[in-house]
C-alpha cells in the first residue's frame, strides 16, 4: 500500500517560505507554532507565559494556512466536544443531565488532558471571549478543567470568564436534550464577536449534536473552528496531539488496521518534523530507548541517537537550509518505508568539499521499524554519490 503525503519542511524554511505571506507581527507573536506537514501545525507551551509545570502535549491544528484566522479572529466559533470520558460506565436510561452519579463522566486522564489544553491555549494567547456549555456533567467538567489550565497561566482568565449553561446544547438523544440542532445553529450564526472581550465563542456540546450540524466526526476534546460569516463553514480543527478515537463513536476505526497505519504515519511525520526543526527533545520522544540507525556500508557502522544527530549537524554546517521533503510513505506490517528528497544550498564544507554556492538536490530512502508505539530501529540511505557529483 502506498500513501502520498505532503512535504515536511524545517522550521527555518517554514519561517522563510510558508509564513512569508503572514504579517511579520503575527509571525513574532506565534514563536511556539511549528508546521509539521504542509497542512498541519502544532502549538507548544509558550516559554514566556509558561505556568508552574511543563506541558509535554501539543495543540494540533489544521489547516496550517488558516493560522492567522483560527487564532486571531474574534468572530469565529470554537465548537467543541466534551473532553475524554470513562467509557466503562455508560449513561443510565433517561438519566438527567445533572445526575453525575448515573452518567458517563470524564476520566481522570481526560480531565488532566483538558487542563493541559487550557494551559496551551492561554499560554499562546488563544482565549475565548465567553463559553456556552451543555448541562451534562462531562461538559461541565470539561469547562472546569479548561479554566483550571488557563488559571495556571493567568488566574484572571478563569475569574473573569463568562460561562453560560444552557439546555439548548444538551445531548440530542436524551429526553431532556434539545429536540434538534436549530438552537445550536442559530447561536453560531448570531455570533459576531463580543464588543467588550476579544476572542472566539467557545461552545461545548456533544458528538451527536456536532455531527448532526456539521457532518464532521469529532474526537473527545476536539474543536471545530466555524465561521458564521460563511454560512457556518468549518474552517478547520484543533485538538491535543494525544487525542484518540473513542470506543463509543469510533468502534469502526478502532477495529480497522488503517488506524494502526495512520498512527505509524503520524509518528514518521513527527520524526522528520523534529529532525528538520532540529528539535532533539521531540525527536527522542518518538524513539525507543535502544533505537539505532543501521550503517549503510561496512565503513559506516550503526549509530546511536547522539552520533546520528552529530552527522545531521555536519550536513547542516555545509547546507544550512537543507530540508527533507517526504515524497511517499509505504506501510507493511510494522515497517514504514520513506522515499524523499533533500534540497538546499551548498554554502559550507560538506563531505570534505568546500562551499560552491550551488543549489543541491538528492534523494534518500529510509526504513523504520515500529514496535509498541515507538520507532525501534531505522535504516537511512541518502544518495551521497548524487550530492558529491553536484558539489565537487
Amino acid at each position: 500500500m502506498i500513501r502520498i503525503r505532503n512535504p515536511l519542511r524545517p522550521l527555518a524554511l517554514v519561517t522563510a517560505l510558508t509564513i512569508a505571506g503572514f504579517a511579520s507581527a503575527q509571525e513574532a507573536a506565534r514563536p511556539n507554532v511549528t508546521q509539521i506537514s504542509t497542512h498541519m501545525g502544532e502549538m507548544a507551551m509558550s516559554v514566556e507565559a509558561a505556568g508552574p509545570r511543563e506541558v509535554e502535549d501539543r495543540l494540533r491544528f489544521e489547516p496550517y494556512q488558516q493560522l492567522v484566522d483560527i487564532f486571531t479572529r474574534g468572530d469565529l466559533v470554537f465548537l467543541m466536544r466534551h473532553g475524554p470520558t470513562d467509557w466503562s460506565k455508560l449513561d443510565e436510561p433517561n438519566v438527567a443531565p445533572t445526575d453525575c452519579a448515573n452518567q458517563r463522566v470524564m476520566a481522570a486522564e481526560g480531565r488532566a488532558n483538558m487542563v493541559d489544553m487550557g494551559a496551551l491555549l492561554a499560554s499562546n494567547g488563544v482565549v475565548p471571549a465567553r463559553i456556552v456549555v451543555s448541562e451534562w456533567c462531562r461538559n461541565q467538567q470539561t469547562v472546569e478543567s479548561l479554566l483550571e489550565g488557563m488559571a495556571e497561566i493567568d488566574p484572571a482568565i478563569s475569574e473573569a470568564m463568562p460561562v453560560e449553561t444552557t439546555p439548548d446544547l444538551n445531548l440530542l438523544l436524551s429526553l431532556q436534550g434539545s429536540p434538534d440542532v436549530t438552537p445550536l445553529r442559530d447561536r453560531i450564526s448570531a455570533w459576531e464577536g463580543d464588543p467588550e472581550r476579544s476572542g472566539p465563542l467557545l461552545i461545548v456540546s456533544h458528538y451527536t449534536n456536532i455531527e448532526e450540524l456539521t457532518q464532521f466526526r469529532v474526537f473527545e476534546g476536539e474543536v471545530l473552528v466555524v465561521d458564521p460569516k460563511r454560512d457556518n463553514l468549518v474552517l478547520g480543527y484543533l485538538r491535543l496531539r494525544s487525542a484518540a478515537p473513542d470506543v463509543g463513536h469510533f468502534a469502526d476505526a478502532l477495529a480497522s488496521p488503517l488506524l494502526g497505519e495512520e498512527r505509524a504515519f503520524n509518528m514518521i511525520e513527527r520524526y522528520y518534523a523534529a529532525l528538520n526543526a532540529r528539535d532533539d527533545a521531540q525527536f527522542e520522544r518518538v524513539l525507543g530507548d535502544a533505537w539505532f540507525v543501521h550503517g549503510e556500508s561496512p565503513s559506516r557502522p550503526n549509530r546511536t541517537v547522539d552520533s546520528y544527530l552529530d552527522e545531521i549537524d555536519s550536513y547542516i554546517a555545509g547546507i544550512p537550509d537543507i530540508s527533507f521533503e517526504i515524497d511517499s510513505l509505504h506501510f507493511a506490517d510494522d515497517v514504514v518505508t520513506v522515499i524523499g528528497t533533500l534540497r538546499g544550498t551548498h554554502s559550507g564544507e560538506v563531505l570534505g568539499y568546500p562551499a560552491t554556492g550551488r543549489a543541491v538536490e538528492f534523494s534518500a530512502i529510509a526504513v523504520h521499524r515500529i514496535e509498541d508505539g515507538v520507532i525501534v530501529e531505522s535504516w537511512q540511505m541518502p544518495d551521497r554519490l548524487t550530492l558529491v557529483e553536484q558539489i565537487r
